[in-house]
């Protein structure tokens, strides 16, 4: 009797480690793509920003005013990538904006 008691606790522990083991890998996985997605930025120089992204990826096809370092610019969104925006302006000019230039958006 005590061995089957030994052994359902043994088998209880057994598949809560299993558990925790399965957990921690995927955890392993997440923060294995985050250092590998900064090692590219840091490589590349092409920082991604998910907020600007998303926010971007919204206003497809609307009209934004961007702050830059160097000056404001309005214009429909066209497209959005990974490091930066594409807007064009009234003038019909297509304008690529860095993420790592705009200062604000609205």
């Amino acid at each position: 009797m005590c061995c089957i008691l030994f052994g359902r606790r043994l088998a209880a522990k057994v598949k809560a480690l299993t558990r925790k083991v399965e957990h921690l890998s995927r955890q392993t996985e997440h923060l294995t793509k985050r250092v590998e997605s900064l090692e590219n930025q840091i490589r590349t120089g092409l920082v991604a920003i998910p907020e600007l992204i998303e926010y971007f990826e919204a206003r497809t096809g609307r009209k934004v005013r961007v702050g830059t370092t160097f000056v404001t610019l309005e214009g429909v969104v066209l497209a959005t990538a990974v490091d930066g925006v594409q807007l064009r302006e009234a003038s019909g000019d297509l304008v690529l904006i860095p993420f790592t230039n705009i200062t604000s958006v609205q």
